[in-house]
């Protein structure tokens, strides 16, 4: 039986237009101000250039987000890794209005729905995932636009929504992996919502299962981009076992081991204490407390939609909790949580609604809106300084200070968190390309089995560098070559930032080299 919050929800008004279009403006200006204006290290600095080289990135591809970076990337909008950083900003305020829409399917006055997902936006992880390239955000829009996709349906059974939300199901899965912890969900609440609908037309099933078909097409970019050999190319996928080993992520297969084992449940537990620490760091208290209220609201008013998006929620804190504490894992589940808040607050302003006479019922819906926008921008002054990444120019300096030492046609033997800043110079940007970037990628990949057999091969013919992130990797080079440090760079490695000093050493070559 539908529901009064539920007829409510597919109800279209003005407020319910303009809202959305409001909270992705204002996210977007947010995230625009606080913009990392350039390069960046790590798997931040390689998002920024495999894109507009058309390569391929680490596993497990992500070619729905190549492509659409790519599409964005020709936007002239300053230098590429700014439109990078820029496209970022756009998918996360795009996700952060998508859920103001779905606040208001689930009945939620359009005002509170907004304040509610504004408040997401300055949440520390979502903030920061907005300001810097990434395949996260994206991920976080086409998850957003399924949640969406998948109410509208059960509120119209309409064959297009359907067929949409299939579409979009193949193409987030063809984003990011990320997308099994929230597409089983949606699908099943879309076929338990529709199952009337669906006994009377089992024909319409077909729509989202080939339009699912077309979105993960996009996985034929891999193979296809390989064959061309782009100048980034992570594991060469042309043939089948290449392009598994790629899709998979069998190379991080050791580490996820634990979200399928016995102990998952017990880590889950163990990890809550930690879970309210991220919470509490990230600012992300009133979205977690009053979601978590906004969840038993939203069971008891519609039970379906309820268990969807707690369901999505628990299960990607649980994947949180069982591989390494990644904190884009909790991306999802703040989303969730913020449109659960809203229910909240919703709920609560009907609540006093009911006692008041006619003509003030609407008073205490727009009193908690106000609360809920002044307690978001508190949470937003009292962070802007620690999410503020504008004046960080960090890889540019990076970048200027290795080639400040390296002379003509000189190679540089690097590692994964320093590299992508030295790869967007040469192949992106073309400064300096007479000098060669090998990373332990392509140690692996192109079968050198050592560094210090790609150092062999290339000591006697150009000027070979090296940097490493702990003095103990220099250990086996230094077995085989002396080293020479020629520079101190501040380098970055598992953040976008530079963090940390190191030595950048020239490899000296051996006597033989002069015979």
């Amino acid at each position: 039986m539908l529901s009064a919050s539920r007829e409510r929800g597919g109800t279209a008004g003005g407020a319910a237009r303009v809202v959305p279009i409001l909270v992705a403006v204002a996210a977007l200006a947010l995230y625009v101000r606080t913009l990392l204006p350039g390069m960046a290290f790590d798997d931040w600095g390689e998002m920024q250039s495999v894109p507009w080289v058309l390569g391929i990135p680490h596993p497990t591809g992500y070619p729905t987000y190549v492509i659409a970076a790519w599409l964005f990337e020709r936007l002239p909008l300053g230098d590429v890794a700014f439109r990078a950083n820029l496209f970022s900003a756009v998918c996360m305020a795009l996700a952060l209005a998508t859920a103001s829409v779905i606040g208001i399917r689930l009945g939620v006055a359009p005002v509170i729905a907004g304040v509610a997902a504004f408040a997401t936006a300055v949440v520390g992880t979502i903030w920061g995932s907005g300001t810097v390239a990434e395949v996260n955000p994206l991920h976080v829009l086409l998850a957003a636009l399924i949640l969406e996709r998948s109410i509208a349906w059960s509120q119209g059974r309409r064959l297009r929504d359907l067929a949409l939300g299939g579409l979009l199901v193949g193409l987030a899965l063809a984003n990011h992996p990320l997308t099994v912890l929230v597409a089983p969900w949606a699908v099943g609440f879309a076929i338990w919502s529709g199952r009337e609908t669906l006994r009377a037309h089992p024909g319409w099933l077909l729509a989202p299962v080939a339009t699912g078909a077309l979105g993960l097409a996009a996985y034929l970019y891999l193979p296809i981009a390989a064959s061309f050999d782009p100048p980034l190319i992570y594991n060469d996928p042309v043939t089948w076992e290449a392009f598994k080993f790629l899709v998979t992520g069998e190379q991080f297969r050791g580490q996820y081991d634990g979200l399928l084992s016995a102990s998952g449940p017990a880590t889950f537990v163990a990890s809550l204490p930690q879970l309210w620490s991220v919470v509490v760091a990230e600012a992300a208290i009133p979205v977690a407390v009053l979601g978590a209220v906004g969840g038993l609201v939203l069971l008891r008013r519609w039970t379906a939609a309820g268990v969807m998006l707690a369901g999505i929620g628990v299960t990607g804190v649980y994947a949180w909790a069982n591989y390494l504490h990644l904190e884009h894992y909790l991306l999802v589940p703040f989303l969730v949580a913020g449109i659960l808040a809203g229910v909240a607050l919703d709920g609560a302003a009907r609540l006093v609604a009911g006692r008041l006479p006619d003509r003030r019922r609407a008073v205490p819906a727009g009193v908690l809106a106000i609360a809920g926008a002044l307690t978001a921008a508190l949470l937003l002054a009292t962070t802007i300084d620690a999410q503020d990444r504008s004046a960080d120019h960090s890889a540019q300096a990076y970048v200027d200070d290795v080639f400040a030492v390296l002379p003509p046609d000189a190679a540089i033997l690097s590692f994964w968190g320093a590299s992508p800043p030295l790869w967007h110079a040469t192949l992106v940007l073309g400064d300096r390309p007479d000098v060669l970037v090998v990373d332990d990628s392509n140690i692996v990949y192109e079968g050198w089995g050592t560094r210090e057999a790609r150092i062999a091969s290339l000591i006697c013919e150009r000027p070979v560098f090296i940097i490493r992130p702990t003095a103990a990797e220099l250990v086996p080079t230094l077995m085989h070559y002396q080293l020479t440090e020629v520079a101190r760079v501040r380098v970055g490695s598992g953040t976008p930032t530079a963090t940390t000093e190191l030595p950048l050493y020239r490899v000296e070559p051996p006597a033989s080299c002069a015979g």
